[in-house]
């Protein structure tokens, strides 16, 4: 089965890391992208739209299915190449989302050929009539596995990709997490630096911070625990639930934390060793069991599989 996925952003480089695992997991899976930067986030490439029309219209020719990420109609692609609509407007396909809800998604939201995808994080909440799906990392790629380190004392990494004090979604609560880590912690900070710098960075640390402001988790958290760091965030109710309906548990690794707790989680994770290494060992454990690409893979390939009988 071949897959294209099309986005016109990186979107923290969920798409094409999710067509990596796939293609590791047995799909045929390709990656169109207008651009695979955020800032001064660069993230893996595939193919790229400036790359031409050529390859362009082989790409959408060969697909079986095409998984468009967040725009549809209304991308740059079809902006850009008017005719390639032509090419995948009878195509059988999926959309999956990935940010807040925006009117110039509705279109897609009411097109019934689409089988419509939500990332299952903070998004259920803004796309409750889409089916959740989990985003993808390469849990075995050499930037995310674990290196080993244990550091004394422990080192924490914050990592947000920006700080900016925005409300919403999108928040890394930098607000209320760095006066805690400055208050005695040993840690490591960085921010508006290439993803691959934040990568390496925390693979040298023991405890990483994703947010716990939103009450989500974001493809940070993924990261650090394929990384096999003791990983924080705030994940409420809503979050879990999700978690739930795409690994059939309401187990999970992470530290749960708010800015009201942060001060005694990292406290107690700092002095506990072993309470520390056995949440190191979960993380990592519990992405080998529900993120490992076979289990992702299979979950996509049930999706398109349907998006190909409905279109028959």
């Amino acid at each position: 089965m071949k897959i294209l996925h099309l986005s016109d952003g990186a979107l923290s480089g969920a798409p094409v890391r999710l067509a990596q695992v796939q293609r590791i997991g047995g799909l045929e899976a390709r990656m169109l992208n207008v651009d695979h930067a955020f800032g001064a986030r660069i993230y893996g490439r595939d193919a790229l739209m400036d790359d031409g029309p050529d390859l362009v219209a082989a790409l959408i020719a060969e697909a079986d299915v095409l998984h468009y990420h967040n725009w549809w109609r209304e991308s740059f692609l079809f902006a850009t190449f008017p005719w390639a609509w032509e090419l995948a407007r009878n195509k059988p396909s999926v959309i999956q989302f990935h940010t807040a809800r925006l009117p110039q998604l509705e279109a897609a939201l009411a097109e019934p050929s689409l089988l419509k995808l939500v990332a299952a994080q903070y998004h259920v909440r803004f796309y409750p009539e889409c089916r959740p799906m989990p985003n993808a990392v390469p849990i075995d790629d050499p930037l995310h596995r674990p290196l080993g380190v244990e550091n004394d004392p422990p080192v924490i990494a914050f990592t947000p990709p920006q700080c900016e004090d925005i409300e919403g979604w999108g928040r890394k609560g930098a607000r209320e997490t760095l006066p805690v880590l400055q208050s005695g912690f040993r840690h490591r900070f960085i921010t508006e630096a290439p993803w691959e710098d934040a990568m390496r960075l925390r693979q040298e640390c023991d405890i990483a911070i994703d947010e716990i402001v939103t009450g989500s988790y974001h493809m940070c958290s993924l990261e650090s625990l394929s990384q096999g760091l003791a990983t924080i965030a705030g994940l409420d109710a809503q979050t879990v639930d999700a978690l739930d309906m795409v690994t059939g548990t309401r187990e999970h690794p992470w530290i749960v934390a708010r800015p009201e707790t942060l001060h005694s989680v990292l406290r107690e994770l700092v002095e506990d060793d072993g309470y520390r290494q056995a949440k190191r060992r979960e993380a990592r454990e519990y992405m080998e069991r529900h993120w490992n690409p076979e289990s992702i893979t299979a979950r996509y390939r049930a999706v398109y599989a349907e998006a190909l009988e409905r279109s028959a």
